[in-house]
């Protein structure tokens, strides 16, 4: 079914997407965390190791569960 459903993996565009948005997800909570970091005085660099996107990840593998 996920065969025919992507072409054979061709096209991976909802789950692409489906990534997209988690990646921004982690951006989102990451930059929360910093933010709450530094004002409860937590030493450390601000934004220091960001994450702007997907290319800052490695896709090693797609796992689809229905």
């Amino acid at each position: 079914q996920f065969n025919k459903e992507t072409r054979d993996g061709k096209n991976m565009r909802h789950y692409s997407d489906l990534l997209q948005s988690a990646i921004e997800s982690i951006i989102t909570v990451k930059e929360e965390s910093d933010i709450d970091d530094f004002l409860n005085g937590v030493q450390g660099n601000l934004f220091a190791n960001e994450i702007r996107g997907l290319d800052d990840f490695e896709l090693i593998c797609f796992l689809v569960i229905k």
